[in-house]
């Protein structure tokens, strides 16, 4: 049972509609409650640890703007999830992750109706929320569908389908994606003028003038006015954000913002609420915010094992045997220095499978496709034609995808 004096705000959620009868500006503080009620929890149990702390105040916010669960909100992967399912009913339980008949520790249908999509493997957020929102049009259903999607699981082609086809449909869905950025791998972001930005392209004023702008000029494709002012809002944007290729593919991009900035989520997000059609709201965050051990090693308490917050992941004294992945991570180094013709593939799970000293001691012959297994695969194959001997190190349950 949840500590209601350590956790004054906390104990009184049970659900969204508990937390939706706070004033707005009591928003961080229970962000605040949140963080720390997660890391005692995950202390406790073990689990996915650092996306949730990252994406704490944008779960807040989602949930205390949207209707949710009659909206419809997906998460990508659901690794950062706990924070969510805290809020969903499912507090008191959240030490149960992964144990038998606990908490799942991803999304799941069965559990809650506020998990509306199963995840587990990544970037298939957009394509499930384009779907969703879809089969409301048809319905004349004007409930809200918002997708989070980590800038890792951007790096997949389902990814990018998912927008090329939203993009190109005649009649756009009401779709908001949410590009959850941890750590700038698709842009990095420059200070003042940033924040400037994203303060502009978020604004009222601006998306009311812009939607004016729309209804006066009218059909892009036909009116040559409407389409020199549309060239020039992409040129002025395209210099300083990475707009253009989300207002190319048909999204209104918004951001970057700060996604640990409760007010500026939540003013924007109310903004994006009223905007109908395809949007894209771009959001930067750090991954295990909050709880500084995490920060610094964002690899190492990406999943833990229970450990006690106030001292950090401890290494376990006494030998350690050899698993299977160090065997292998052995046997590809001293293969590679047999065989000068030997690459090395993975698709961003270096780690995991066991590819760092690779990376280290051949790193130009060490490969990282992102999150992109099939073009790891076909990749490979090319390589093999020209006499390469490319080792493919993949999760057997990720060539599902």
């Amino acid at each position: 049972m949840i500590d209601s004096a350590r956790y004054p705000r906390l104990s009184r959620i049970q659900s969204p509609d508990d937390l939706r009868r706070f004033d707005e500006s009591e928003l961080p503080a229970i962000a605040d409650e949140l963080r720390a009620y997660l890391i005692e929890s995950v202390g406790k149990s073990g689990g996915h640890f650092g996306a949730g702390l990252g994406v704490i105040e944008l779960t807040v916010a989602l949930h205390y703007l949207y209707q949710t669960p009659v909206d419809q909100l997906v998460w990508d992967v659901g690794h950062q999830t706990y924070p969510h399912k805290i809020l969903t009913g499912r507090r008191d339980d959240i030490h149960t992750v992964k144990q038998k008949d606990g908490v799942a520790p991803f999304p799941k249908r069965e559990e809650s109706p506020f998990d509306t999509f199963g995840v587990g493997h990544s970037s298939t957020s957009i394509s499930a929320a384009l779907g969703m929102a879809i089969a409301r049009q048809l319905e004349g259903d004007e409930r809200k569908v918002v997708a989070v999607i980590g800038d890792g699981a951007m790096t997949a082609g389902m990814a990018y389908e998912a927008l090329n086809h939203a993009g190109g449909m005649d009649s756009e869905p009401n779709l908001l994606v949410i590009l959850n950025d941890n750590n700038m791998s698709i842009s990095e972001a420059v200070g003042g003028l940033t924040k400037m930005l994203g303060r502009a392209t978020g604004s009222r004023t601006l998306n009311a003038l812009r939607e004016g702008g729309k209804k006066i000029l009218g059909d892009k494709k036909h009116n040559p006015t409407a389409r020199f002012v549309k060239r020039w809002e992409e040129h002025w944007k395209g210099m300083f954000v990475p707009s253009t290729f989300f207002e190319e593919m048909g999204f209104h991009y918004t951001g970057p913002i700060d996604g640990h900035d409760i007010p500026a989520l939540v003013a924007t997000l109310k903004t994006l609420k009223g905007l109908k059609g395809l949007k894209l709201l771009h959001v930067m965050t750090t991954k295990g915010k909050g709880y500084e051990r995490a920060e610094g090693d964002q690899i190492g308490y990406h999943a833990v094992g229970p450990f006690d917050p106030d001292k950090g992941l401890v290494a376990k004294g006494g030998a350690k045997k050899p698993t299977y992945t160090d065997v292998f991570s052995d046997w590809l180094c001293d293969a590679a220095a047999a065989e000068p013709r030997l690459l090395g593939i993975t698709p961003a799970m270096r780690e995991g499978s066991g590819l760092v000293r690779f990376s280290k001691e051949y790193p130009e012959r060490y490969f990282d496709v992102a999150i992109a297994e099939q073009h790891a695969v076909t990749l490979a194959a090319g390589m093999a034609t020209q006499g390469a001997k490319p080792v493919v190190a993949i999760y057997s349950t990720f060539l599902q995808r």
